[in-house]
């Protein structure tokens, strides 16, 4: 009984190690020689061997003609670019003409790797005018990477789509700037009407306060400008007693009698000296 169940086992092990590495990216990108470049620079990062642990597994693949400066970029950079162009999930055209909203957000393989920010790990793919655009889901990444036909599918195991050109993300060789967030609004305390209604009786009791007398001395009344013509018969000043003497018949005040006694006396005095001598 034992000895049956070993060979089980033995063919159980087997089917799942098939499973976990059902394809060879390298061997199936080398009957394509449009693709020759995009498979030797996913080989030369290393890149190839991770895609092929995968089980299921889409590949956007970049032409010969439009690969650009990838070649040129340190494998570190190299394998961060390419790692945007794996995405961990099944897409074929079929797939993407079902999609239930028009931009759909895709996962890759760089995402997986911890060192992805700001979205860096993430594809946008929107239909428009009949075509599917990818693009980096990174805010302000530009979107003009446009899918030109789907080179090899095996469903729902691997998909190689081809793009027109690399999906540019930004930050990928260690220039991300930070995304600076606004400043949040601070919003001005509303008053309640409790709190407005004592402030504007105090406004109104001041301006209440200060018309009068702005009035009363810019705009003086009548009355006040126009002195009344005293009559004849109401001014004592115009109209003197008649039995009061005139004045240069009046008696002379107490002062002026003194100082004329004193002049005489004096004056007696001196003519007796006089008299004497």
């Amino acid at each position: 009984m034992s000895r049956s169940i070993v060979p089980l086992i033995c063919c159980f092990l087997l089917l799942a190690a098939s499973s976990a590495s059902a394809f060879n990216i390298t061997k199936i990108l080398s009957q394509y020689p449009d693709y020759s470049t995009f498979n030797e620079l996913i080989s030369r990062c290393g890149l190839a061997n991770a895609i092929n642990t995968r089980g299921t597994i889409t590949i956007l693949a970049i032409p010969n003609g439009a690969i650009g400066d990838l070649a040129s970029k340190p494998d570190d950079v190299l394998r961060r670019v390419l790692a945007t162009h794996v995405v961990l999930d099944y897409y074929d055209p079929m797939k993407l003409q079902r999609m239930k909203d028009r931009t759909a957000k895709m996962t890759t393989m760089f995402q997986q790797s911890g060192k992805a920010v700001y979205d860096q790990g993430f594809l946008n793919v929107t239909a428009r005018d009949g075509s599917f655009i990818f693009g980096s889901a990174v805010v302000g990444a530009q979107r003009d990477s446009r899918l030109e036909k789907s080179v090899m599918n095996q469903p729902y195991n691997i998909s190689i789509l081809g793009l027109s050109q690399p999906i540019v993300t930004p930050g990928l060789d260690g220039t991300m700037v930070p995304i600076s967030a606004p400043p949040p609004k601070v919003n001005a305390p509303k008053k309640s009407p409790a709190a407005q209604a004592p402030a504007e009786e105090e406004e109104e009791e001041e301006a209440e306060a200060e018309s009068p007398a702005e009035v009363e001395a810019e705009s003086p009344s009548e009355e006040e400008t126009e002195a009344p013509t005293p009559s004849d018969s109401d001014s004592p000043a115009s109209s003197p007693d008649a039995d009061s003497p005139p004045a240069d018949v009046q008696s002379p005040s107490p002062s002026s009698a003194g100082k004329l006694k004193a002049s005489f006396g004096l004056f007696v005095v001196l003519a007796s000296m006089v008299a004497a001598y």
